[in-house]
């Protein structure tokens, strides 16, 4: 009985545990505006909306673009080069951090609107 109800718990867990990896990376955050990033929000997931106004590829792997809305802009970086255009329209996927006391958004998923 002993051994049968240790396995029945250790399956149990491993299902839980798949179920919320299954969660995380399939559940998105609520779209938001520029303006309500905060400090509060550093480290979490946030998705926006908006154009890119600036672009600057430092490498073929990293770029740091300028991200507009119709509230206020914030950088954004990005570690791969997915052949983005100034004035285009994208809703991005991230985490929010913060370089030299200013927050931006580490880019991990993007998704191009058409034009």
């Amino acid at each position: 009985m002993k051994i049968s109800l240790s396995k029945i718990s250790f399956t149990i867990a491993l299902l839980g545990i798949l179920i919320l990896l299954f969660l995380a990376n399939t559940l998105e955050p609520k779209q938001m505006n520029i303006k309500d990033i905060t400090p509060n929000h550093l480290n979490k997931q946030v998705k926006i909306q908006g154009q890119i106004t600036n672009l600057r590829t430092i490498n073929p792997t990293f770029q740091i673009l300028t991200l507009t809305d119709k509230t206020g802009q914030i950088q954004a970086t990005i570690n791969s080069n997915p052949q983005l255009k100034t004035n285009q329209e994208i809703v991005i996927l991230g985490r929010i951090t913060q370089y030299q006391n200013e927050l931006q958004i580490q880019i991990n998923k993007i998704i191009l609107q058409a034009p």
